[in-house]
């Protein structure tokens, strides 16, 4: 099998970064991680498990310490994962397929286990990684490219929620291919969050970054994101209306517009985003779900029903659904 760096940055991560290398450990030939800063033994354990390590002090930009990982990668194929991330043991066997062939892009399935039901394409825990799934309730996906041939030269971009994919697409690298093999994430529990302090790291990252690119549409969805997370519900809205003004297609930029319009208690431009959503995208059961809330807060209980059990016809394991209509039935 082609030989594999694992790259990763960290700062504090001594509750983490054992299981994250170990997980992957009998695939890679090469450890690199790039510390900003830890004040705890997250260098010490890296280092025992055979870690090269590489201190860059921390420059308000994730994307610096990401480059300068990969700078000191030598493996034929590079593999990127944060230090509370773990790939399953039973997953491993797969990589000598993916590295079989040097001229792609691999793009994961990255699950993000939580107990907060209300989240966004929320699904149950089912069994199916009884010891990654850990106490958790269920999870949400998202996909993200984190392996790559070396050869391909690819570097991070962003202040926050850095990625590669501008980098394939600026190199004309056509072929990213999707495995289902998934990254095991663990920081989108709020515990979590708040002992990283999150918030007040990522909103003036992301705020920099629509001023660096103030005609990328992404950049605006993210900050509004991060303001809505940290409860600062007006910003937020100006965010996603600066984000549907340039990319007015984008289906989930309407869905959160509208939940933060309706936690606002603007009903009716909630009710407006939200049906915009589901015009993009009739089977988006997250802007029916919001649409039932919306309803439920205005009284209007019949539509509300009709709004959850459309989201439940779309999404039959949509607990967020289930709940609400329970409640908007209770309330009828």
């Amino acid at each position: 099998m082609a030989s594999i760096s694992l790259c990763m940055i960290a700062k504090n991560e001594e509750g983490f970064i054992a299981q994250a290398i170990e997980s992957v450990a009998p695939l890679i030939s090469q450890i690199v991680l790039v510390d900003t800063g830890s004040t705890d033994r997250t260098v010490e354990i890296a280092s025992s498990l055979g870690a090269e390590v590489y201190h860059v002090p921390w420059r308000d930009d994730f994307s610096v310490p990401r480059n300068v990982s990969l700078q000191h990668a030598r493996g034929d194929w590079i593999l990127v994962l944060d230090a509370d991330e773990v790939i399953a043991r039973e997953d491993l066997a797969s990589f000598g397929k993916l590295t079989a062939d040097s001229h792609r892009c691999i793009e994961f399935l990255q699950r993000h286990y939580s107990n907060d039901h209300r989240l966004s394409n929320f699904h149950p825990c089912e069994g199916e990684f009884p010891k990654l799934e850990r106490k958790y309730a269920g999870y949400f996906e998202s996909n993200c490219v984190r392996l790559f041939p070396n050869h391909f030269g690819l570097h991070f971009r962003g202040k926050v929620h850095e990625l590669v994919e501008h980098s394939i697409r600026d190199l004309g690298i056509h072929r990213v291919e999707r495995t289902e093999i998934r990254i095991h994430h663990y920081g989108h529990t709020p515990e979590v969050k708040a002992s990283k302090n999150k918030g007040s790291i990522y909103t003036p990252l992301g705020q920099a970054k629509t001023k660096e690119s103030p005609r990328d549409w992404k950049n605006f969805f993210e900050l509004g994101v991060e303001y809505n997370n940290n409860g600062r519900h007006l910003e937020s809205v100006d965010a996603f209306i600066e984000s549907t003004l340039l990319n007015p297609n984008y289906v989930s930029t309407w869905i959160n517009l509208g939940y933060v319009q309706c936690e606002l208690a603007r009903f009716e431009d909630a009710i407006s985003s939200l049906t915009r959503a589901i015009k993009l995208d009739p089977r988006a059961d997250e802007a029916y779900c919001n649409l039932g809330v919306v309803y439920m807060r205005t009284q209007n209980y019949a539509q509300a029903e009709r709004s959850f059990r459309a989201a439940i016809g779309i999404n039959p394991r949509y607990v967020n659904a289930y709940c609400n209509l329970g409640t908007c039935l209770a309330l009828m």
